[in-house]
């Protein structure tokens, strides 16, 4: 699947500057419509600098423990709204993205928070993720009142058989990933239907 670690990386950083590249040219228009006010700040220009500086953190945060190191300093509570605070700025007001989480431990704050990107990516119009852990796996499963994306399910599913993604494949890095550090000898299921998806870790 990854040919070196120089490609992970690539990939990672690929995909880190996808996520991060829009709200910082957010923050960019915001400064130009300020300056072109004679330097005075409007409710419409404070509106998208608050909400496009809300996004960059949530997000910033949530990759640092996602794709970075030493992420064990953290509280469990303090990674349950990381987690929820990087699903807001992913869902909407109408279709929210919404997350249970069941048994997790710092200790697994990496695999939780890509675990999270994985069931995230699969919702069009909103879903719920549950994320439980017990003595003999972890399980991912997301369901929605509307059809989740059945593309990139497809795509996951080839994933885990080993079959590279053709088209976009830092768009699915946070898989691919979390497939390296879990190591070939854990096993990685993906069962689905229209509107649900479960993928059984161990």
């Amino acid at each position: 699947m990854i040919d070196n670690n120089t490609e992970l990386a690539e990939m990672i950083s690929t995909r880190i500057s996808h996520d991060l590249i829009g709200n910082i040219g957010a923050l960019s228009s915001a400064l130009e419509l300020i300056k072109e006010n004679n330097n005075e700040l409007d409710e419409d220009t404070r509106s998208i600098i608050d909400t496009a500086v809300g996004t960059l953190k949530a997000r910033q945060t949530f990759f640092r423990i996602a794709f970075g190191l030493d992420t064990k300093n953290i509280e469990t509570e303090e990674l349950n709204n990381i987690c929820r605070a990087y699903l807001e700025t992913l869902g909407s007001r109408t279709y929210p993205i919404t997350l249970q989480l069941s048994g997790i431990s710092v200790s697994l704050a990496k695999f939780l928070c890509l675990s999270v990107m994985v069931g995230a990516e699969v919702c069009i119009r909103g879903g719920e993720i549950n994320v439980a852990v017990n003595q003999n796996n972890m399980t991912i499963c997301v369901t929605s009142d509307h059809s989740l994306s059945a593309s990139k399910i497809d795509v996951y599913k080839n994933i885990l058989h080993g079959v590279r993604p053709q088209d976009n494949i830092s768009q699915y890095v946070q898989l691919i990933y979390l497939r390296e550090l879990l190591g070939t000898d854990v096993s990685m299921k993906i069962n689905s239907s229209d509107t649900s998806m479960e993928l059984i870790i161990g």
